[in-house]
């Protein structure tokens, strides 16, 4: 909870510095333009500033950042950026982002952007995620296929195995070995 509250401090005085006014405003509508701010703190901040925003519009959960946000995952350059901006999309939940987080999750380079893409398609449980996850499930990255299985449990109710020969697979099945051969065990007194 202190780090949030860092996070929104930070942001705070970023959008001070850069747009010369306070983040609380006396209009009817404040958490809009709290979120507008935020979102200038997104084009026009420095690096640290920009991840900061992502977590803070992911935290206030607001379907008003998802178009923003959206439009940073097409487009950002930045590996680190569009895993942080997958992971805000999840927590808002918006089906609205279904189509750009499938997008992320079939073609981002970074392997992170697409466990993150995973995760939040996951969370919003939006059936049209379904065709994609199961690609992903062949993903070369043994997180990314795992978190795709999970969602896909999530949304179908049913269990995916990633691709046999995954070293999470493979480790599930000697686990399973290593039951039954306890099982098979006289018990120790």
């Amino acid at each position: 909870m202190k780090r949030y509250l860092i996070i929104f401090l930070a942001i705070s005085i970023a959008v001070v510095l850069l747009t010369g006014e306070t983040v609380w405003s006396k209009t009817k509508d404040e958490l809009g333009v709290v979120i507008d701010r935020i979102v200038k703190v997104l084009k026009y901040g420095g690096m640290t500033e920009k991840a900061d925003a992502v977590t803070a519009l992911g935290m206030i959960g607001d379907p008003r950042a998802v178009e923003p946000l959206i439009e940073f995952l097409k487009y950002s350059k930045r590996d680190h950026l569009r895993s942080k901006i997958a992971e805000a999309l999840g927590r808002i939940g918006d089906k609205k982002a279904t189509p750009a987080l499938i997008k992320a999750l079939l073609n981002d380079s970074y392997c992170h952007t697409r466990c993150n893409a995973a995760k939040a398609l996951g969370k919003m449980d939006d059936k049209r995620a379904i065709p994609a996850l199961k690609k992903a499930l062949k993903d070369k990255y043994s997180y990314t296929r795992s978190q795709a299985a999970q969602s896909l449990k999530k949304i179908t109710g049913k269990d995916y195995s990633y691709e046999k020969g995954s070293p999470l697979k493979e480790v599930e099945e000697m686990m399973k070995k290593i039951k039954e051969t306890e099982k098979k065990l006289p018990k120790q007194k």
